[in-house]
């Protein structure tokens, strides 16, 4: 099945058109193009500005069992696990009866260890 490309002038071709149909032919002949990517070679741009990827420093067995064990989670799922609000884990943190970590960003992450901890002795008080 052969395809028929029409030079851009014929496809917008101006023709007697009444109410909405003109309407929507004004909107698709005045609606931008997108331009061509292109290669930071044949901007003109060095070389040197395209992004180069960053090798993480390689972890420990130990580490990387660590980190599977005991993954850090997000106030979202803290909640989820201690079956409260996350309002209430915010307390717990701000209480210092559950332990948190700050991320860059100010987020907190609680360790699924203190997680089980904190949860048993959720558990024994009542």
């Amino acid at each position: 099945m052969e395809t028929l490309y029409l030079p851009t002038a014929a496809r917008v071709a101006p023709r007697a058109q009444s109410g909405a149909d003109a309407k929507d032919a004004a909107l698709v002949s005045a609606a931008p193009r997108r331009a061509a990517k292109t290669s930071p070679s044949e901007t003109g741009a060095p070389a040197d500005t395209a992004k180069k990827r960053v090798r993480l420093k390689p972890e420990s067995r130990e580490q990387l069992l660590e980190r599977l064990r005991n993954p850090p989670l997000s106030l979202h799922e803290t909640s989820i696990l201690l079956r409260v609000s996350r309002a209430t884990v915010r307390r717990y943190a701000d209480s210092g009866r559950l332990p948190c970590q700050r991320t860059p960003g100010g987020q907190r992450r609680f360790f699924l260890r203190d997680i089980e901890m904190f949860y048993r002795l959720l558990k024994t008080k009542k």
